[in-house]
């Protein structure tokens, strides 16, 4: 059997989902996921948390990376990476490039994804609801060999779910909006933060539903489960900016 070789590609980082702990390579990893010049979506897996890190990976960053096919990813859009390969070659730094960047790439509907059998999408929602609820099994702590403590998911015990449906509604949420759970990073990030619970669910709900669906413009970037590639989807990462006002007559 042939060996697969590496392709050098550019990558526009949109999404950095909330790392897990990998078994396999023994460190964090975070699923990254972006856009390619030919705007063909790329998931970037496994991607070391520690690489991240090291070289400032941030959203919005042009990376370049050597990327082959994976053998155990039914989803087109994965890739595995060689990590040490990764690097910063520009950074979208303009919002109202940003902003046309995202309205030229977003879907219409979940629908139209879902039919040409993709895996990953960006819409506009409607949102309609947000919720937080305690998970249970997910943030298992555990202890490695050296003695170090870690949690196999470290925001695995608290699950942030959004209730929304597409710009034009889909075959899926004409009657009843979509539910997914919200695994983007920097929101797992925000509700960690605060050590009052109470606290937490009030300030995330505050930026999550109330400031997303009335004081911004947001997009959920959404990709599917590896095991339920076609229909299990959730939303991976989300992108807002402020809305833009309209100029007065």
């Amino acid at each position: 059997m042939k060996a697969l070789s590496w392709e050098k590609e550019s990558v526009l980082v949109l999404v950095k989902a909330a790392p897990n702990w990998s078994m396999k390579y023994s460190t964090y990893e975070i699923c990254t996921a972006g856009i390619c010049r030919d705007h063909s979506w790329r998931r970037l897996y496994p991607f070391p948390e520690d690489v991240m890190v090291e070289k400032d990976i941030r959203i919005w960053d042009m990376i370049e990376v050597e990327t082959q096919p994976t053998t155990d990813d039914p989803r087109s859009e994965s890739r595995k990476i060689r990590a040490e390969s990764v690097r910063k070659i520009s950074r979208i730094e303009n919002r109202k490039e940003r902003r046309e960047y995202l309205k030229k790439i977003s879907e219409p509907s979940l629908e139209i994804p879902y039919k040409e059998k993709r895996t990953m999408a960006l819409i506009q929602p409607r949102i309609e609801d947000f919720k937080i609820k305690k998970e249970r099994g997910d943030a298992v702590v555990q202890v490695t060999l050296n003695g170090k403590v870690f949690k196999r998911n470290p925001y695995g015990d608290v699950g942030l779910y959004y209730k929304w449906r597409c710009p034009k509604p889909c075959l899926y949420c004409r009657d009843r909006p979509h539910k997914m759970r919200c695994f983007d990073w920097g929101t797992n990030i925000l509700y960690s933060k605060y050590e009052d619970e109470k606290e937490a669910k009030a300030k995330t709900t505050k930026m999550c539903l109330y400031g997303m669906k009335y004081d911004y413009d947001s997009w959920f970037a959404l990709g599917t489960h590896s095991r339920r590639p076609w229909s299990k989807w959730m939303v991976v990462g989300l992108l807002w900016m402020k809305k833009e006002v309209e100029p007065k007559e």
